[in-house]
């Protein structure tokens, strides 16, 4: 995988690449982020939600680990002002031992299911989609 696919309720880009997620607005370089275990250089999630547009119908975002392994449908609002994604660690690529290759972190989020690893792709949708975790996990 080489890119964030971005599905759903949006107007705008339907993918963005590793380079071009470097690249965001926003992004941090050579600072650590450690909330959890999420480490390595970082961007908002807000920069990659501008790029997919989304509707004024959508007011949730289903982040999807690769292969649907696991998911988190999580408030656009909670991912705009608290969300990040880790993608590189001592210059390289997040290592997949530390949630790589994209790492998502919700800061001061409701749960930390929102912490999602490998992450592959966001899905815009206009209501709350299942998660793949119970609605009140024990931590």
């Amino acid at each position: 995988m080489s890119e964030l696919r971005l599905t759903g309720l949006t107007r705008g880009r339907d993918s963005v690449s590793w380079d071009e997620i470097a690249a965001l607005p926003g992004a941090f370089r050579h600072i650590d982020l450690i909330v959890g275990d999420a480490v390595g250089d970082r961007v908002p999630v807000a920069a990659i939600v501008d790029l997919a547009d989304p509707s004024s119908d959508a007011a949730f975002c289903t982040v999807v680990a690769d292969n649907d392994a696991y998911t988190a449908s999580i408030p656009i609002t909670d991912l705009r002002n608290g969300g990040w994604l880790a993608f590189r660690l001592n210059g390289g690529p997040l290592p997949t031992d530390k949630g790589g290759p994209l790492r998502l972190t919700v800061v001061q989020g409701k749960t930390m299911c929102w912490n999602v690893k490998d992450v592959a792709e966001l899905r815009f949708t206009a209501a709350r989609e299942p998660d793949s975790v119970p609605a009140r996990p024990t931590h």
